[in-house]
C-alpha cells in the first residue's frame, strides 16, 4: 500500500473535481425530482457517471483497485435477509404495498439506503426497498456477479407438485398469483441458457419456463383448478418451490381428511378488544373450542393454535399451521373501531384475506355467516394482516361481530350462538370445497 501513497497524494486535485461534479449531479438530480417524473432514471445515469468518473480515477492514475475502492464507494451493497417473511416493499414506508416476501438468506443488491431501508436493485427499472432490520450487510461490489441456473428437477409427492431450481446463491424472487388458478414465479438477478434450460424429473403439473422481459428465470404454473397453497424453501443447493395439488373432495362428507388450523386471535397480555363487560381474547377462545369439535365431528384434523390464554406470537401460529400440513388456517376475531361512535353504522360479519386463492373460501364463509348470523355484511375485505399473509396454508381472518355493538356482543358471548356461528363457518367450508373440487 505505501508505493501508493504518493499517487493518492497527486490525485488530491482529480478527488476535488469529482466531489465537485456529485454535488453537480445531486443539485441535477434534486431538479429532477421536483420537475420531472423520470427522477429514478436521471438517478440511475447520476451513478452512471459517478461509477465512469472512478474508473477514470483509475486508469489516468494508476491505483490499484483495492487503493481506490478506499477513496470511492462501490456501487451495491450486498445484503442478505435474515429472518423469513422479509418484506420487499414499493417504496421506503412500513406501510408501504408489499412486493414479495422473501426467506432467510436471501441475497439483494443495494444501491442507495436512509435511516431504516435499504434501496433495492432487482433490475427492473424500478426502485424497491426493504427494512434494515430484516437484513444483514455481506459485502460491497461495483458489479452483480449474478448465479448460473443450470438444473431444475420437477417432481411430485403426495400432497404437492414440487420444483426445485438449484443455485448457488438465493437471490431475491416473487411469487404471483396471476390468477387464482395460476402461478407465476419469478427469480431475480440470475443467469441461465433459456435453450438449453430443459426441466429433468417429471410432474402431472403443467409448468412453462421462461424469460420474463427483464431477463429474469420464470415458471408459471397453471391448473383448471383454483390454486390451493403454495411456498417456497430454501435449501442447501437453491431452494424448492411447493405448490399444494388439488382437494380431492367427497361431496357427502367434503370435510374428510381435510386439515384445518383454527387460530383463537390475541391471548395472554393481549386481550384485544374490550367492551361491554367482554374481552375478545376470551371470546375467541371459546368460539374456537367449540368449532374445532364441531369440525373434528364433519371428519377433519384439527389444530389449535392456543388452547389456553397464553400469549402466541403471530408467525408462530403461521408456522404451527404449516408444521402440521394444515390446508387452512383461520383466525377467528371479534371487531372493534378506532372511533366507536361510528359503530351504529360501521358493525357486523366480516371476512379478511390477503392471497387469490383464499378470496373464495372468505366469500363462500362470509355468505353462511351472513345468513346464519342475520348480522349486518361487513364485507370480504383484502387486508395484509400477519395471518392473512401466509400462502401455505391458505389463510383467511374471520371477524365474527363488533365487540363494540352491543346487540352483537350480547350473541357472541352466549353459548347457544356461538355453536349457530360455528355451523355457520363449517357450511362455508364445505360449500367452497364441493362447489369448487
Amino acid at each position: 500500500m505505501r508505493e501508493n501513497y504518493g499517487k493518492i497524494n497527486s490525485m488530491k486535485n482529480t478527488v476535488e473535481m469529482r466531489n465537485i461534479l456529485l454535488s453537480v449531479f445531486s443539485l441535477l438530480l434534486l431538479q429532477a425530482t421536483v420537475y420531472s417524473n423520470d427522477a429514478v432514471v436521471v438517478e440511475e445515469k447520476i451513478q452512471d457517471g459517478a461509477i465512469l468518473l472512478r474508473d477514470n480515477i483509475i486508469r489516468e492514475n494508476n491505483i490499484e483497485n483495492s487503493t481506490i475502492e478506499e477513496i470511492l464507494p462501490n456501487k451495491y451493497t450486498i445484503i442478505k435477509t435474515i429472518s423469513n417473511y422479509s418484506p420487499i416493499r414499493e417504496n421506503a414506508d412500513v406501510n408501504a404495498k408489499r412486493f414479495s416476501h422473501l426467506k432467510k438468506g436471501a441475497t439483494i443488491f443495494a444501491d442507495d439506503s436512509n435511516e431504516d431501508f435499504y434501496r433495492v436493485d432487482l433490475g427492473l427499472n424500478k426502485p424497491y426497498w426493504i427494512e434494515k432490520k430484516y437484513v444483514d450487510v455481506s459485502s460491497s461490489t461495483n458489479q452483480k456477479e449474478l448465479p448460473e441456473i443450470k438444473d431444475i428437477i420437477l417432481s411430485d409427492t403426495d400432497k404437492y407438485y414440487t420444483i426445485k431450481v438449484k443455485t448457488p446463491i438465493l437471490t431475491a424472487y416473487n411469487e404471483i398469483e396471476k390468477t387464482d388458478k395460476s402461478l407465476e414465479f419469478i427469480l431475480y438477478d440470475v443467469i441461465f441458457d433459456e435453450k438449453s434450460l430443459k426441466a429433468k424429473g417429471k410432474s402431472e403439473a403443467n409448468f412453462d419456463i421462461s424469460k420474463d422481459e427483464f431477463n429474469n428465470l420464470k415458471i408459471l404454473y397453471s391448473s383448471k383448478y383454483i390454486l390451493t397453497g403454495h411456498d417456497v424453501e430454501k435449501t442447501p443447493d437453491g431452494l424448492l418451490i411447493k405448490i399444494k395439488k388439488p382437494f380431492s373432495v367427497s361431496k357427502k362428507h367434503p370435510l374428510k381428511g381435510i386439515t384445518i388450523a383454527i387460530d383463537p386471535g390475541h391471548g395472554g397480555g393481549d386481550s384485544g378488544a374490550c367492551a361491554n363487560g367482554l374481552r375478545e381474547k376470551d371470546i375467541n377462545l371459546q368460539v374456537s373450542k367449540i368449532l374445532s369439535e364441531k369440525l373434528k365431528d364433519e371428519g377433519a384434523k384439527v389444530y389449535l393454535t392456543r388452547e389456553d390464554d397464553v400469549d402466541v406470537d403471530l408467525y408462530d401460529r403461521i408456522d404451527f399451521a404449516k408444521i402440521n400440513n394444515a390446508d387452512f388456517l383461520i383466525s377467528i376475531h371479534q371487531n372493534s373501531l378506532p372511533n366507536r361512535a361510528n359503530v351504529d353504522k360501521k358493525h357486523g360479519v366480516g371476512v379478511y384475506y390477503y392471497n387469490k386463492e383464499a378470496y373464495k373460501l372468505a366469500n363462500e364463509i362470509q355468505k353462511s355467516l351472513v345468513e346464519g348470523t342475520e348480522f349486518r355484511d361487513d364485507g370480504v375485505n383484502f387486508a395484509s394482516f400477519a395471518l392473512t399473509r401466509s400462502s401455505l396454508p391458505v389463510c383467511i381472518l374471520v371477524e365474527c361481530g363488533y365487540i363494540i355493538h352491543k346487540e352483537e356482543a350480547k350473541k357472541l358471548s352466549d353459548a347457544e350462538f356461538q355453536k349457530l356461528l360455528s355451523d355457520y363457518l363449517i357450511k362455508g367450508i364445505k360449500n367452497y370445497l364441493v362447489e369448487n373440487f
